[in-house]
């Protein structure tokens, strides 16, 4: 059906294959029609010129008597057969042949051939000839000397050519017809397998391929992109689902703990201790879900936005120094030291101050929450080869290196329940990288477990990130040295 149908690529690759291979062949058969006829005529000269040479040898042999008696000894080779004309003095017809004259060939006097010999078609159009015309001298007089030859003779040569030409058309054009369309059909056959395949591939089986041909052409190419893109719809699909269920996992614990607190506390009377109780945790559960949910919705903006922050140049010494006195207070409360040590000159980048200071509390908050009593967090910041490092270190139990990897996967964790007890949802390190990402930055991890962890960020601290720069490191690949 596909065949059939006049806009698809099979249908117009065969009416192009055989409109080409049509045009070629008559294009062939014209040329070869001509030069079958100029090959005729050249023929026919060359018999019109022996001729000619036999006419002007009979003439020297007949002339000495005068032009007369040449008439006279000229209409002895009627008898012959032989078509000729003879014209003298002042355009004077001397002699025509009974052929020429029967078949009422223009006795008028010839164009001059000068020296040499002059060849032409002439005749009415029931009797074509092939003339041959030379100018001779008999008894110092100039006589034009004719032949001809009926052109009919190889006219049936012609005409067979011509019906074999009208037979031969046709069946070529058939031949090209469904040449065209096996060629189109042989070379799209890898297409209509790439579409069968891709046609079987559902949300199901999304781990499917198609078939790589090892053409090496382009079909090659089409399938190891679709392939490609294939691996990337999975990948998102899984990161989908397993978003989805961690979101769900993360929510289900504090709605279920509100729904028993609301349950316990309107069951029976009770006292305004007990209710106030109650009430505590059903808020401190809440906030939790409030965080969470706010978290999700950063995350979901981050991966609508098309278009990137906007980034003003900003002083990111006093920014540190601002969020180092923010944390020192949490810090303190666990018994921790936070140290900052800092250029005494200002650090200039383009930034978004908002989300950059989001950035860096998530940084000093995971440090201070992962690091028991007694330890230090500290914040150092320093410029080398136009970008500026940031490090965010901490005495805390460290990361495996196994799990290092993964630690800016959403909803990870290297402790869960711990980390839940301690009000964390998994998602800050995500958003940090978010962050960073939008600023064209790079974030990543060193970690020893029982030494402590260091996060750094890399950004640039000129005129802003290259667009093409952050469009390579939202896809994940890593920022260049």
């Amino acid at each position: 059906m596909n065949g059939l149908n006049p806009r698809s690529l099979r249908f117009r690759l065969t009416l192009w294959y055989s409109c080409a291979l049509i045009l070629v062949v008559l294009i062939l058969a014209g040329a070869s029609r001509w030069a079958l006829a100029v090959s005729l005529d050249h023929a026919l000269d060359q018999s019109l010129r022996y001729r000619l040479i036999g006419l002007r040898g009979f003439i020297d042999q007949n002339s000495h008597e005068g032009l007369d008696h040449l008439a006279e000894k000229l209409s002895e080779l009627n008898h012959l057969g032989e078509l000729f004309q003879v014209f003298g003095p002042d355009a004077l017809l001397i002699s025509q042949s009974d052929g020429l004259a029967r078949h009422h060939v223009s006795v008028q006097m010839p164009p001059d051939p000068g020296a040499g010999i002059l060849f032409r078609s002439a005749g009415p159009p029931w009797f074509p000839v092939r003339m041959a015309t030379q100018r001779i001298y008999v008894i110092g007089q100039p006589l034009i000397v004719e032949v001809a030859d009926p052109q009919r003779k190889f006219q049936g040569v012609l005409n067979e050519f011509d019906t074999v030409l009208c037979f031969a058309l046709p069946i070529v054009l058939a031949i090209a017809t469904l040449g065209g369309y096996w060629l189109s059909r042989r070379a799209l056959s890898p297409v209509d397998q790439i579409i069968d395949e891709a046609r079987a591939i559902s949300p199901t089986n999304l781990a499917a391929r198609l078939s790589v041909p090892p053409s090496g052409d382009e079909l090659q190419r089409l399938s190891e992109t679709l392939n490609q893109m294939l691996a990337r719809v999975e990948q998102s699909l899984l990161r989908m689902r397993q978003f989805t269920a961690d979101a769900s996992h993360e929510l289900r614990a504090p709605m279920t703990l509100i729904y028993a607190k609301a349950q316990f506390a309107l069951r029976r009377e009770r006292n305004p201790d007990e209710l106030k109780e109650s009430l505590q945790k059903i808020l401190r559960e809440a906030k939790r879900c409030t965080d969470l949910i706010n978290q999700l919705l950063s995350l979901a903006r981050a991966d609508a936005r098309t278009s990137p922050v906007e980034l003003v140049a900003t002083d990111l010494t006093a920014l540190m120094e601002e969020v180092v006195t923010e944390v020192r207070t949490l810090a303190s409360s666990n018994e921790l030291i936070v140290l900052a040590s800092l250029p005494d000159i200002p650090i200039r980048a383009k930034v978004d101050e908002a989300s950059f200071r989001r950035m860096l509390l998530i940084l000093l908050d995971n440090a201070i929450k992962y690091t028991a009593q007694g330890g230090t967090v500290a914040i150092r910041a320093t410029e080398d080869a136009g970008y500026v490092l940031i490090a965010v270190t901490d005495t805390g139990a460290g990361i495996p290196a196994d799990q290092l990897p993964f630690i800016f996967d959403r909803f990870w964790r290297a402790d869960k329940v711990r980390s839940r007890d301690a009000g964390g949802t998994g998602l800050g390190l995500a958003i940090a990288r978010e962050i960073a990402q939008s600023h064209g930055a790079e974030i990543f991890a060193e970690s020893s477990v029982g030494q402590g962890s260091t996060f750094t960020i890399r950004l640039p601290s000129s005129a802003g990130q290259p667009p093409a720069l952050q469009a390579q490191l939202r896809d994940g690949s890593p920022a260049p040295p």
